[in-house]
């Protein structure tokens, strides 16, 4: 079996980059998030919803305790 050229595989590895390259700015311009946008925004919700949750629970021990006290 003959070996393949290895411009060939580089040449390869170079168009996949480019047209990588063309779909993000093509998606840039149509204002589309990219997948690590989206991700980031997922992270940033559940943060945001455990620390609403906590609060909760802060409050609801606060109200448990203040009415021990009466």
């Amino acid at each position: 079996m003959a070996k393949r050229n290895q411009n060939t595989f580089l040449k390869r590895q170079k168009e996949i980059k480019r047209q990588q390259k063309a779909q993000e700015k093509m998606a840039k311009r149509h204002g589309q998030k990219t997948q690590e946008e989206i991700y980031q925004e997922a992270a940033a919700a559940r943060e945001q919803e455990a620390a609403a949750v906590e609060q909760q629970e802060t409050a609801e021990e606060e109200t448990v305790t203040d009415t021990e006290k009466e």
